[in-house]
């Protein structure tokens, strides 16, 4: 909020278009493939040497490499946290967030993905009504939001505080970079299929009814919910802290200023809650790829469960050192995000081709990851290109060479792939396949699944901006918004729900 505005949220909203695909696309072919992990899912798409090493590929480089560092800009986070609340000399916080770590990683290390998904819902809670009540009495306490904005003219001038207050950015390096966010990271970057930890759960439902509404919720959740909350705070920061040396130090300092004691116990609670959530998901998930898709797979496939539930917990431990190390990397949350965007450019749309082309195979997902990873590296050492152009780049790289290493290596065998289409059931472009089968295509393709995913995300950013525009003083588009995004929602969630029910 202090640096880009609103708009510069586009970042991540960009990506409720790639989770609406994963939502309502692949969250049911999820599970169908009845995989534990979602990597196991390789060696059921691919097969051979090529797909063993995919495997062992992705499960160190999504679950030890991204882990760590979404780890390690959480635990900066909390860094931040506690040396405001507690008014530590720097150095010193590092111990208490230690013995919250360690808290985390005993609780994840009992109970595994059970208790990683009955924490979360109690932290997801927590997290929403602190965020929420904080939103609202630091509101009220900068004179309501019409108080809030003539604040915010006064403080940056009325041309600076209209550009921050817009979501649709009109300052031209900042529109481009909205553009980019839209037109190329959402399906570049994006999770178009709704891979790890989102994978994980959904792969833990009953059936494919559940998987398509647990994944829906959690689009709506994240992206239409969770934003206004924190992003009214951030306005209340840049009023009342302007100039922060680190304006990411802003939300916690509102949230001493302006809650009183007993309620900044609580706030206080719902960031741990926030943090641990995160954690534990991102343990949990990385020590199933160690153990699962490294230990089982390619050291003991014969490993006892006791065995491998204590590899699961060293693994566990492995990675919270790993997290550990990568904080001290870190200076800047935001430039952790934008690192992850970069090096998985061109990744979300090879991901999605791997289930409705045929023609992908294992090296076309080795080329793209390997080539996204190298090129931002390059660029971050010899070239000085701004995020997200830099994005261009690596996309224009990474793509053509994930599609020329396609056709230049040879396709699946056929047995391995009617055995995956025999059992995934896969919407697309699988007719030469599904003819060597002697079946015709289960679900062939048509205009549906694109109308729904179309709906669900115009929905979602009607629920986003609708909200918007209520808080910002447009009322009439605030509720048009939101009475177009619910309908368009409905249809989304519930059209075709039907033959989900049946099929399963």
């Amino acid at each position: 909020m202090a640096t880009e505005g609103i708009a510069g949220n586009w970042f991540w909203w960009a990506d409720v278009f790639p989770a609406m695909i994963g939502a309502l696309v692949v969250a049911a072919l999820w599970q169908r493939s009845g995989v534990l992990t979602d990597n196991e899912l390789i060696e059921l798409r691919y097969g051979g040497r090529p797909a063993a090493a995919l495997r062992l590929f992705r499960a160190l480089y999504f679950g030890v490499l991204r882990n760590a560092i979404v780890m390690g800009w959480v635990n900066l986070a909390m860094l931040k946290v506690l040396r405001l609340v507690f008014e530590l000399p720097q150095g010193s916080e590092v111990w208490l967030l230690a013995a919250l770590f360690l808290l985390t990683v005993i609780y994840t290390g009992a109970a595994g993905l059970w208790g990683v998904v009955f924490t979360d819902v109690l932290q997801f809670t927590l997290a929403m009504a602190g965020s929420i009540a904080l939103a609202v009495i630091a509101v009220d306490a900068a004179g309501g939001m019409s108080g809030l904005i003539v604040a915010l003219q006064q403080q940056l001038g009325p041309a600076a505080a209209a550009e921050t207050l817009q979501m649709i950015p009109r300052e031209r390096e900042a529109f481009w970079a909205f553009v980019i966010y839209l037109a190329v990271k959402s399906w570049a970057s994006g999770n178009t299929e709704g891979n790890g930890y989102i994978a994980q759960r959904l792969l833990a439902t009953r059936d494919e009814r559940h998987a398509r509404l647990a994944a829906l919720w959690f689009v709506v959740a994240n992206f239409a919910l969770r934003p206004w909350p924190w992003i009214v705070v951030g306005l209340v920061a840049v009023v009342g802290y302007p100039g922060l040396e680190d304006p990411e130090e802003g939300y916690v300092r509102v949230m001493l200023r302006d809650l009183p004691v007993g309620f900044r116990g609580a706030m206080v609670a719902t960031l741990l809650a926030a943090f641990m959530s995160t954690i534990d998901t991102q343990l949990n998930w990385g020590a199933s790829y160690l153990t699962h898709d490294v230990y089982r797979r390619f050291l003991r496939p014969n490993a006892s469960p006791r065995r491998l539930v204590a590899v699961a917990r060293i693994s566990i431990l492995f990675l919270a050192a790993l997290g550990a190390l990568a904080t001290l990397a870190m200076s800047s949350i935001s430039d952790a995000w934008k690192f992850l965007a970069s090096i998985t450019a061109g990744a979300g749309l090879i991901g999605l081709l791997r289930w409705l082309w045929w023609r992908i195979n294992a090296w076309s997902e080795i080329a793209v990851m390997t080539a996204s990873l190298v090129v931002t590296n390059a660029l971050i050492l010899f070239a000085d290109i701004a995020f997200p152009f830099s994005l261009l780049i690596v996309v224009a790289i990474a793509i053509p060479v994930s599609l020329v290493t396609t056709w230049l290596t040879s396709a699946e065998s056929q047995a391995t792939l009617i055995a995956f289409h025999s059992r995934v059931r896969p919407p697309g472009f699988w007719g030469p396949v599904a003819a060597a089968a002697g079946i015709p295509p289960t679900e062939g393709w048509n205009l549906m699944p694109a109308l729904r995913v179309l709906a669900g995300t115009l929905g979602v950013y009607g629920w986003l901006i609708g909200g918007g525009w209520l808080l910002l003083g447009s009322p009439l588009a605030g509720v048009l918004s939101l009475v177009a995004g619910t309908a368009a929602l409905g249809f989304a969630a519930f059209s075709g729900l039907s033959e989900v029910r049946s099929r399963t």
